[in-house]
């Protein structure tokens, strides 16, 4: 898994913050990577990918557990 500026993740709803349900998102930008609870957590900016692949026009924020994250391929960006 590579985590990086462009890519589109897929996290479970357990392994990021703050949020409900698994979270898409459209990664602008890494802000700090480091451990935390005995995991390897980052914090990230991006936009949520809606279930048609458009992105939403907010950014957000998110904290994710790096090993959960995986890179997703969406047809439309």
């Amino acid at each position: 898994m590579s985590l990086t500026i462009g890519s589109t993740i897929r996290v479970p709803e357990d392994s990021y913050r703050f949020g409900t349900g698994p979270l898409t998102l459209h990664v602008t930008e890494i802000l700090s990577r480091g451990p935390f609870e005995g995991h390897v957590w980052a914090e990230v900016r991006g936009h949520d990918v809606r279930e048609d692949g458009s992105l939403a026009v907010r950014a957000r924020f998110a904290f994710v557990r790096v090993d959960r994250v995986r890179v997703v391929r969406v047809v439309s960006l």
